[in-house]
């Protein structure tokens, strides 16, 4: 980025809703195509049924080694949806979570990250490992540097 960012921690108690999403491994350079073709899947899922997503879409990481990425993303929905195939029924995270709300490209979204951890640490929490980031923005038609991402780190 060009501009020194400050990223506003802050501690949340999230709730679960149920979603539709897709679990799977990649590698970080494939994760664009992955995430393009899968969120595009379950629209097209709920379309077929007479539904539309209940939010915004959404991913969670597991781990963030670059050359095996473990992930899952979809859409909050209404109760009642059934997955099918590599679509499946899930929830989105509960719990606590060090949350901040970050803006701007997602390849420059590091920063936010050790902000956050760094929030963390200096208030005595333990990270669990798994990240959720909420995308509040559609990247096709949101410049880049507009883009909105609640970053969630989920607490042990």
């Amino acid at each position: 980025m060009d501009f020194e960012c400050t990223f506003q921690s802050e501690l949340q108690e999230l709730e679960p809703r149920p979603s539709l999403s897709i679990r799977t491994r990649t590698d970080v350079s494939s994760l664009q195509e992955v995430f393009d073709e899968g969120y595009a899947s379950i629209i097209r899922f709920l379309e077929a049924r007479g539904k539309r997503p209940g939010g915004p879409r959404f991913a969670l990481y597991f781990n963030m080694g670059t050359d095996d990425l473990e992930v899952e993303f979809g859409f909050p929905v209404e109760e009642g949806i059934e997955g099918e195939g590599a679509i499946r029924n899930s929830t989105t995270p509960s719990g606590r979570a060090v949350s901040a709300l970050y803006i701007g490209p997602y390849e420059e979204v590091e920063p936010a990250y050790t902000a956050m951890m760094k929030w963390a640490g200096d208030n005595g929490l333990a990270l669990s490992g798994v990240s959720y980031e909420v995308y509040l923005s559609d990247p096709s038609t949101t410049p880049p540097e507009h883009l909105r991402t609640w970053i969630h780190l989920l607490l042990a």
